[in-house]
């Protein structure tokens, strides 16, 4: 069976993806279309501006809101990434990853050494310049 294309779409149908350009456009548009209206609210009757201004202040400012419906799905955290549909990319993709982890890892614990290789350096020398402003000086005799 098949739906007029008057029907209104089903709950369980899909939203419709909204290109970034119709998306922008959107956000200058109402953003302009906001602005404006402020201003010439303010100029007409200063309490219907400021009715306006807080009007639009307290539904989230001069951007569109995203109805919950279009927000994406959030991936799953064990998912890193969606499969390509070729194995033998997926398989290599994965070992990549492991690696790039691995060298990560080890990169960042050389980071660790080496700050405190820096830290312990500079301690010792604050120790040295201490114990030399502390000791007098030996008078000749």
């Amino acid at each position: 069976m098949m739906n007029p294309p008057f029907a209104a779409p089903s709950a369980d149908a899909a939203p419709e993806q909204i290109s970034n350009g119709v998306q922008v456009l959107s956000v200058l548009t109402f953003g302009a279309f906001s602005i404006v209206a402020v201003v010439l609210a303010f100029a007409s009757f200063w309490p219907a501006g400021v009715a306006v201004a807080v009007l639009i202040a307290w539904r989230g400012g001069f951007l569109p809101h995203r109805s919950p419906a279009r927000q994406p799905a959030p991936q799953a955290p064990e998912s890193g990434f969606r499969p390509s549909g070729n194995a033998s990319f997926d398989a290599y993709r994965a070992r990549m990853i492991d690696q790039l982890e691995t060298e990560q890892r080890g990169f960042e614990s050389f980071l660790t050494r080496l700050r405190e290789a820096r830290d312990k350096t500079e301690f010792d020398a604050f120790l040295d310049d201490r114990a030399r402003r502390l000791d007098p000086p030996a008078l000749p005799s």
